[in-house]
């Protein structure tokens, strides 16, 4: 079960989710999504609008029970918000992102829904 999320301000896309549920029956109930918003919208709350869509979304169908994500270590913005959703550390990953000629950590975190 996937889903794709657009944000728009006066009909130009200024941010995405995308969720990428399991399709085999076992990791079905769980999945992953990526947020990004254009920085020249950052601070406005669509990040927060689209993770909040998503939950919500999952939460009223019965087969998404867990939302992953990975986030860059260094992102405490991003963090914050989605501890401030509920998710909860699970992890850290060694040299997950490579960007500009330098290695990044990322976080593990999820969302369990019931």
């Amino acid at each position: 079960m996937d889903l794709n999320i657009i944000a728009l301000i006066d009909n130009k896309i200024v941010g995405n989710l995308t969720f990428r549920g399991g399709h085999r029956p076992r990791i079905r109930h769980t999945g992953e999504f990526g947020v990004s918003v254009l920085k020249k919208h950052w601070g406005l709350g669509i990040g927060k609008e689209l993770v909040k869509y998503l939950i919500n979304w999952a939460e009223d169908g019965d087969i998404v029970k867990k939302i992953n994500l990975r986030v860059r270590e260094d992102n405490e913005n991003a963090i914050d918000l989605y501890k401030k959703l509920g998710f909860k550390k699970e992890g850290i990953i060694a040299r997950d992102l490579y960007l500009n000629g330098k290695y990044y950590r990322s976080i593990q975190m999820g969302l369990e829904l019931d």
